[in-house]
């Protein structure tokens, strides 16, 4: 099980590196480093601002889908997980995904699958957003199929190409519920058994699978809808407000006329591009960014990646920085909670 978690490591960064030659291979190196002696670092601060406020949102959002309310965790402990997460998944990719309920779970002393289910949830909702979003960019952003087809690499207009992603979409969902039917009909088999090591171990998966599928069902119980679809709303609002605030460091805005239209567009690709497990998004977000202002608007490919590994290494500082202070800040207030108990 250990080789399987390094050889994915190891191909994650593996992955990584590639995109990241992709990223650089046309681009001098020096001509990125000096497109960045211009900048204007003072932008800095808003970025990391607004890159933290797009999580606490997000950790207000995650409050709402705790249905125990005798074990609704802290929003200090909620925040602290969520940045937790994504210190995690800068080596290990979607492991943070795992280790951001874990953490949560433990301090409030819940049950670790149903928490994990309500962040299987949160992710249900986050692609729909970003679908959603997705359509809006292309349908009224940009218009020109042709332009996309550049970015991906991909003819998205040929019938053929078309035909094969409805099939792959068609082929792998049909997998996906031939093996969970499968799965269902093996544990209904084997939990008819009363007796035994066998029947005590399929007891204690369908105890996880009711928690993790109570984690996820707990939308239902959700009684505030607006405020929900407000925090949504919200978190893409600063996603796209911290892409922005990057045009600034660069004067991209003066120069080249970049606005929150653009920013939305950039943000979707990026969305994409960390969508790819690599370590921290390193490589894929360097490529899509760099690609994208240069195919939608005309920037300067080493431009565009030097605003591409700023943003990105700013985002990465400020997780590293943030993320265990908060765990520090956590555990004192934890501390202190059951001192006052």
């Amino acid at each position: 099980m250990q080789g399987k978690k390094l050889l994915k490591v190891i191909g994650s960064i593996l992955l990584g590196v590639l995109f990241l030659w992709l990223a650089f291979k046309e681009v001098e190196f020096s001509e990125v480093v000096e497109s960045t002696r211009g900048m204007s670092w003072l932008w800095i601060l808003p970025f990391a601002l607004v890159t933290l406020g797009a999580h606490y949102i997000r950790a207000l959002r995650w409050e709402m889908l705790f249905t125990n309310k005798e074990k609704v965790p802290a929003k200090t402990t909620l925040f602290t997980g969520v940045m937790f997460g994504y210190l995690v998944n800068i080596p290990l990719p979607r492991v943070g995904e795992v280790a951001r309920p874990v953490y949560v779970a433990k301090q409030v002393d819940e049950s670790s699958s149903k928490i994990i289910g309500t962040i299987v949830l949160e992710r249900i909702i986050d692609v729909i957003g970003m679908l959603l979003l997705m359509a809006f960019v292309v349908v009224f952003l940009i218009a020109d199929p042709q332009v996309l087809s550049r970015l991906f690499g991909v003819d998205i207009t040929d019938p053929d190409t078309q035909l094969n992603l409805i099939f792959s979409l068609v082929k792998y969902g049909a997998i996906a519920l031939a093996v969970l039917g499968i799965l269902y009909w093996l544990f209904r088999k084997a939990g008819e058994q009363t007796e035994g090591k066998a029947a005590d171990f399929v007891h204690k998966i369908q105890k996880i699978i009711r928690t993790f599928v109570d984690g996820v069902l707990a939308i239902r119980e959700l009684k505030n809808w607006p405020l929900f679809i407000f925090h949504s709303l919200l978190i893409w609002i600063f996603y796209i407000s911290m892409t922005y605030i990057g045009f600034f460091m660069f004067d991209m805005q003066g120069e080249f006329g970049l606005g929150f239209t653009e920013a939305t567009v950039l943000t979707v690709v990026s969305a994409v591009g960390i969508a790819i497990p690599t370590p921290g998004g390193i490589g894929t977000y360097h490529l899509f960014i760099t690609k994208a202002l240069f195919i939608f608007y005309a920037v300067p490919e080493a431009t565009g990646l030097a605003y591409a590994t700023i943003a990105h290494a700013a985002t990465l500082l400020i997780i590293l920085i943030s993320s265990p202070t908060l765990l520090a800040l956590d555990k004192y207030l934890g501390m202190k909670r059951e001192r006052e108990s």
